[in-house]
């Protein structure tokens, strides 16, 4: 780690603890239709990870994304998860949740024709209160002398939700999701169920050299539950999300705002931080606007997780002023080989015809641990070139390369076009590290004038054949203009024009 990055983590966290101490210590405004929704549950989050950073989580590929926003199940690869998540809530109230994500496949359920792209998950989110609260009639509150009724009795209640949702990539740096669930509550003698939906959308893209992803979700949808004779709607939510990686530490940032049906909006920020490739710090706050409820601090998250192979332990804890401390625990296993995609050796693909070798200074960051060895990301640049940048995952047995090398010339006459297409450049990796997995996150850049005669089409050879690629202008600086585009790990990448 660089002292750069060390100094902006810092200064993060700082930010963090500055924020806290910042919010104002009066009595927080009361919303006025708080208290309203039914199913306040599912209001409390999901996965210790997410709850450490704050909540700021709608923009982050993640398991429980299927908690967040759906849209995150797009990223999560072949690999499938088992994951349980306990709340140890405060005041002996108590959340377990159970979550399964698989990659689709395809084939066909009740007759209907299922995906073959995206990941599914299935969860079950069950909340409880202990079974010896007090059943007061509430007669006697308005008498100045003893306002308190007489207790009448105990009783108990419980929330339960079984949900499904899904998510695929849209192309172009966009992906979607749907999650839909069975939410049923019950309170005393009294239970209720409905249906809700969760409707969710994330983009990647690049800023000024950062790649970044947003997001957006609705999340609640749906008619309400009726006790007894009246109906109450759910905790309907907006959410939208922003967050990246810096590229000289690795650490995570990520910032949320959020609108509540039923409450003010807040407010939240929140970092991770790999202290090895096993060990991850996390941090967050959440600032509602007008106040929290429960303090400044009750804002306020830590934690941190730990990888071992195909397991993972993450931890968060959140106070809640006087009401106290909440620990929340979440136990991830993998399971399933993660999809790999293995290109030619160098020595079956021919050499680029007229290229120019460009050597790319790679940047290495760990994500996982693995049975067979580690799974990084590596992103590897070359100003001088016309594919200025190449980032990809990939799973390595030894230490990532300091450099890979990339042939750039004129498209290959034994590798021709589809018709209508004139070749600008190409360009052929000599080989992708390890087990690439996933597509890669391209950046290319082309002189204004080479563009001025045709539409741009970028494309990736695979198969024996070219396939076209979607691409996002980024911005013109030094005289080029910047392309994003994603594609999978392909022994060719082309530029062309189609008059």
């Amino acid at each position: 780690m660089t002292g750069k990055g060390k100094g902006s983590t810092i200064c993060l966290l700082a930010a963090l603890a500055a924020l806290a101490s910042a919010v104002p210590s009066r009595a927080a405004d009361i919303y006025p239709s708080a208290g309203s929704t039914s199913a306040t549950f599912l209001k409390l989050g999901a996965g210790a990870r997410a709850l450490a950073m704050g909540g700021a989580f709608t923009s982050v590929c993640d398991p429980y994304s299927a908690y967040w926003n759906p849209a995150g199940l797009a990223c999560l690869g072949a690999e499938k998860n088992f994951s349980f998540f306990h709340n140890e809530y405060f005041q002996g109230l108590g959340q377990e949740y159970l979550l399964y994500t698989a990659p689709a496949a395809g084939g066909k359920a009740l007759g209907v024709r299922l995906p073959a792209k995206g990941a599914w998950a299935f969860g079950l989110n069950y909340f409880y209160v202990p079974r010896d609260l007090e059943r007061r009639s509430g007669l006697y509150e308005a008498d100045p002398v003893a306002p308190i009724s007489p207790v009448e009795g105990k009783f108990g209640a419980s929330d339960a939700a079984v949900s499904a949702a899904y998510g695929r990539g849209l192309g172009r740096g966009y992906s979607g999701g749907l999650g839909l669930k069975v939410i049923r509550q019950s309170i005393d003698g009294y239970s209720g169920v409905t249906l809700a939906a969760d409707l969710g959308a994330a983009r990647d893209f690049f800023w000024r050299g950062q790649r970044l992803r947003a997001g957006l979700a609705l999340v609640n949808l749906g008619p309400g539950i009726k006790l007894d004779e009246e109906r109450f709607g759910l905790p309907l939510s907006l959410r939208a999300g922003l967050s990246g990686r810096l590229e000289e530490s690795g650490a995570l940032v990520s910032v949320d705002a959020e609108k509540p049906v039923d409450d003010y909006l807040s407010l939240a920020l929140g970092a991770e931080y790999p202290l090895t490739s096993r060990l991850m710090l996390r941090t967050g706050y959440r600032a509602r606007h007008h106040g929290n409820e429960l303090g400044a601090w009750s804002g306020f998250s830590a934690g941190a997780g730990v990888s071992f192979d195909k397991l993972t332990f993450d931890y968060a804890l959140t106070p809640f002023g006087d009401l106290g401390t909440a620990h929340r625990f979440s136990l991830t296993l993998r399971f399933g080989e993660a999809a790999a995609r293995r290109l030619p050796r160098p020595a079956a693909v021919a050499p680029l015809p007229g290229g120019t070798p460009f050597v790319y200074g790679v940047t290495a960051r760990p994500l996982a641990l693995a049975r067979t060895g580690v799974r990084y990301e590596l992103r590897a640049e070359s100003p001088a070139s016309g594919l200025a940048a190449i980032a990809f995952k990939t799973l390595l047995r030894d230490e990532p390369p300091g450099a890979i090398s990339v042939l750039e010339g004129p498209v290959p006459a034994e590798l021709p076009l589809p018709e209508g297409l004139t070749g600008l450049l190409a360009w052929q990796p000599a080989g992708f590290p390890g087990a690439a997995q996933g597509d890669a996150a391209l950046l290319f850049k082309l002189k204004p004038e080479a563009l001025a005669s045709g539409k741009l089409v970028f494309l990736y050879r695979e198969g024996g054949e070219w396939r076209r690629l979607g691409h996002d202008l980024l911005r013109e600086d030094g005289g080029y203009l910047y392309f994003s585009a994603e594609a999978p790990c392909a022994a060719y990448y082309a530029a062309a024009l189609e008059r």
